[in-house]
């Protein structure tokens, strides 16, 4: 089966990392909702893609600066359009309980944390979701994902690349993963050279690819053997599928 995952939740009709992006993205259909995470100056993990910010909010300075407190009485939604005006920054585990009453599962980026125990948190916090078995991890961080690797044998790992000369380095941390291991690429690169999509395969590891938006370059993935796409026109995308039976 080919998995549509919902970057960012349904980005392209909702505010980035927002529960409303979710819900659109749940609602659309989609298999899977991918989100990013940033960790909070508390230690609460909140769903937001920058390191600061003003480009998809009404704050400015740090994410990790701020309490949680403070930045979910930002507005994350007004940028987007006026109907999300007021739309708050969501906690990690919020967003969660939102996927977790469908079958959807989640792909966390996990872009900022403070220290250590912050991923040991994220990882509690699916497991007390009851969640674990629908989740993956992922990040450009590979050190991140070997320590989440390490708090529960039963959640999913992803290991980014995004630039073609990561990957062995991916490739290797993602085999010694096992089931769980997962190599997520840039579209363009598996684009490029074919070969690494079964080089992963061999290894014993899964392939999933972003951010793909074009229905031409999804069917060209999909002949290579592709079958988790991460993309924006989560709609256009299941719609293609429909039609390809």
């Amino acid at each position: 089966m080919i998995e549509i995952i919902a970057h960012r939740g349904f980005s392209a009709v909702a505010p980035e990392n927002t529960l409303s992006a979710v819900r659109r993205a749940l609602e659309a259909g989609a298999d899977a909702v991918e989100w990013d995470l940033q960790t909070a100056s508390c230690g609460t993990p909140v769903l937001f893609h920058d390191a600061h910010l003003g480009r998809t909010s009404n704050g400015v300075g740090p994410v990790r600066r701020r309490t949680f407190g403070q930045l979910h009485a930002l507005d994350a939604g007004a940028w987007f359009g006026a109907e999300f005006t007021g739309e708050p920054i969501p906690r990690f585990q919020e967003a969660l309980e939102v996927v977790s009453a469908s079958d959807a599962r989640v792909y966390a980026e996990v872009k900022g944390y403070r220290e250590l125990e912050d991923l040991d948190r994220m990882v509690r916090i699916v497991r007390e979701a009851g969640m674990t078995g629908r989740t993956v991890f992922i990040s450009m961080d590979y050190g991140v994902i070997d320590r989440i690797a390490g708090q529960d044998p039963s959640v999913g790992l992803g290991y980014i690349v995004e630039e073609a000369s990561r990957f062995e380095d991916a490739l290797g941390r993602a085999r010694a993963a096992g089931p769980r291991g997962m190599v997520d690429f840039d579209w363009r690169i598996v684009a490029a050279d074919p070969s690494l999509v079964a080089r992963t395969r061999d290894a014993g590891a899964d392939v999933a690819v972003w951010t793909v938006d074009g229905v031409e370059d999804a069917e060209r993935l999909v002949e290579i053997g592709v079958r988790r796409l991460t993309t924006n026109r989560v709609s256009d995308l299941l719609a293609w599928r429909a039609a390809r039976g």
